[in-house]
């Protein structure tokens, strides 16, 4: 069933709605691996969060 599903899908499928080589070159860099700025600012920000709230916690037991 697989088999004939594919078959089917690629024949109607064609040649012109598939992108040019260099448009799949692109999609293809485009999706590997995280984003390293986004992965680096969410620690950041995380690192932030519990930094307050680490002072948070020592200025409400000191006073």
């Amino acid at each position: 069933m697989r088999v004939v599903l594919k078959h089917g899908v690629a024949e109607t499928a064609g040649k012109r709605s598939l992108p040019s080589p260099r448009r799949w070159n692109l999609l293809r860099l485009r999706g590997k691996g995280p984003s390293w700025t986004g992965l680096v600012l969410l620690v950041l920000a995380v690192d932030l969060v519990l930094a307050v709230a680490a002072w948070n916690a020592v200025d409400f037991f000191r006073h």
